[in-house]
């Protein structure tokens, strides 16, 4: 008893530090943030020049360069709270070494006393919080970011001293030495060498100058990317959802673009898209290790310095989430079909059954099998289907599918396979275990595209509920309804709402939300509610499109190919 009580106590302990030390990150970007927009602001005003002994003591031409010291700070101070905010190390150096050289920019430069005030409470924050920062960087993606970096800088050169050199119109030209140092000193906002003849130059030079200083702290402050993963960690992760996985999501935690984080008896399925961490399922493993888990994970992913997100979270899990500081909303229902008790009679399932009973009159039949033991003659058969009923070039659901079929490791799987009159395959439906149901959840639906009678799927489904029923399974988990209760008007009439009903009805034109719920709900199923997570207000929108892209949703209108894998 005293055992569980210090674990107790040493779990909430964790989660408050973790929210502590992402409070402190930040802050820390709130305040880099307002430090570069002072600096910015600084440059391109009149200095209160307060400090008149300076012009005394300095050359004429450092105040000005000082001034560009400034502006660039400035605008790369902006850049680097992205990196802050996500506590890493390389953008804490970058940010230290800027403050201060701002700081002296702003003496050197007779700056007020409110900028060198702001940016020497900068420098105070980020000194005494150091430890805070330590998340790495990706150091292959910024050596190839900064090449490219450079190459745009060369080309940006290159082309305006050629047109400098080339212009024939502005004589004296200035030779090639001198044409060099003035294009080079514009992309930093000076302009002490004239160009005769080029009144707009300066100031598309010192656009593409901010363009490269910001791409450059962009670059240098990208996440570490995770990009393998170890077959001995798929191994023990097998072994892990065999043992506790309950849920009717917790298989699909073995999909191959998955990650897997261990933390005694439990894992944490994860992958880094666009260098957000996204989870699904909710963590596997005993009850008593949920919160251990989860706040362990959430150092980790502090650590790495990745914003979180969470798909396809199960209510029994909020607590979990809100405890340690996320946010959560409600993204949809899981349909569940009482196997037991569903049954075709009755006027509210005529129209199931007169699909169903009609493809069964033409002759279509289905049998089951082990996925992970068909013959080769079947499974080039299903393969084909599998690949004419694709819509795309790759599998969607990275949160509610497998996304692979008929792997011999994926043990103990159901495939319900139709067969047409001729005794060929045109469709099949495969399931994986859901021992919490107990019973199964739909991975896997296909359709060849040749000719056929409507409803074969129903009369797969409506056969698969009628096997399990045999079998003494009870749950049959099928399609997930993005956003059912809203479009049911479940959740009530506010502008949120309504505006999340409208937007899902427009979208349903190219990612069949309204279609699939309609689908489900002839199954007069029970509807589990599931829930996004998400780190924090800041964190919602890049969350949302990796989550896009791992999901596949590459026929979203407009941005749909930006999305494709």
């Amino acid at each position: 008893m005293e055992s569980d009580v210090s674990r107790s106590s040493r779990n909430t302990e964790e989660v408050p530090a973790s929210v502590r030390l992402r409070s402190r990150r930040r802050r820390a970007a709130v305040i880099l943030g307002m430090a570069g927009a002072i600096n910015l602001a600084s440059a391109i005003t009149t200095p209160l020049d307060r400090l008149h002994v300076l012009a005394d003591l300095v050359p004429l031409a450092v105040p000005p360069a000082a001034t560009q010291v400034v502006a660039l700070s400035g605008l790369a101070l902006l850049g680097l709270s992205r990196g802050i905010r996500r506590g890493q190390r390389r953008a804490w150096l970058i940010a230290l070494g800027l403050l201060v050289a701002s700081l002296v920019g702003h003496v050197v430069n007779g700056g007020g006393l409110e900028e060198t005030m702001v940016a020497a409470a900068a420098v105070t924050y980020l000194w005494a919080h150091r430890s805070s920062f330590a998340a790495p960087s990706d150091r292959s993606s910024t050596v190839f970011g900064l090449g490219a970096v450079a190459a745009a800088t060369l080309a940006s050169v290159a082309v305006a001293v050629a047109a400098v050199e080339l212009d024939t119109d502005s004589p004296p030209r200035p030779p090639f030495g001198r044409a060099v140092t003035a294009v080079v000193e514009r992309l930093a906002g000076n302009a002490t060498i004239p160009l005769p003849g080029h009144p707009y130059m300066g100031h598309v030079l010192l656009a593409v100058g901010a363009g490269l200083v910001a791409t450059t702290g962009w670059v240098l402050t990208r996440p570490l990317l995770v990009r393998s993963t170890a077959l001995a960690d798929r191994a023990r992760a097998r072994v892990i959802v065999e043992q506790h996985g309950r849920g009717s999501l917790d298989f699909f935690a073995l999909r191959d673009d998955k990650r897997h984080f261990f933390h005694g008896s439990s894992l944490v399925a994860y992958a880094v898209i666009g260098r957000v961490c996204l989870v699904a399922p909710d963590p596997i493993g005993p009850d008593e290790e949920r919160t251990a888990v989860w706040a362990a994970f959430r150092a980790f992913v502090d650590q790495h310095g990745w914003p979180l997100a969470v798909m396809g979270v199960a209510e029994h899990w909020l607590p979990i989430y809100q405890g340690s500081g996320m946010r959560t909303m409600y993204v949809g229902d899981e349909a569940i079909v009482d196997c037991a008790s569903f049954r075709l009679d009755g006027r509210r399932f005529k129209g199931l059954r007169q699909a169903v009973n009609r493809v069964r009159r033409y002759g279509y039949r289905v049998e089951f099998h082990d996925p992970a033991a068909l013959s080769p003659e079947l499974r080039a058969q299903l393969q084909a289907v599998l690949d004419d009923g694709r819509r795309g070039a790759c599998e969607r659901g990275f949160s509610m599918t497998l996304g692979r079929a008929f792997d011999p490791d994926d043990r103990g799987l159901l495939l319900a396979v139709c067969r047409d009159p001729d005794g060929v395959p045109v469709a099949f439906c495969q399931y994986v275990p859901a021992p919490g149901l107990p019973g199964w959840s739909l991975d896997l639906m296909r359709r060849s595209r040749a000719p056929g009678p409507n409803g074969i799927i129903d009369f797969i489904v409506v056969e698969t509920i009628d096997h399990l029923r045999e079998r003494g399974d009870r749950g049959l988990a099928l399609n997930f309804a993005t956003l059912r209760a809203v479009m049911a008007d479940e959740m009530g009439g506010a502008l949120g709402t309504r505006a999340e009903k409208w937007l899902a009805q427009r979208l349903s034109k190219s990612m069949q939300i309204e279609s699939l719920c309609y689908f489900t709900a002839k199954y007069d199923p029970d509807w589990q509610p599931r829930y996004a997570a998400y780190a924090s207000p800041e964190d919602f929108a890049p969350s949302a499109l990796a989550l896009a892209r791992a999901e596949g949703l590459s026929e979203l209108p407009l941005v749909g190919r930006l999305l494709a894998p």
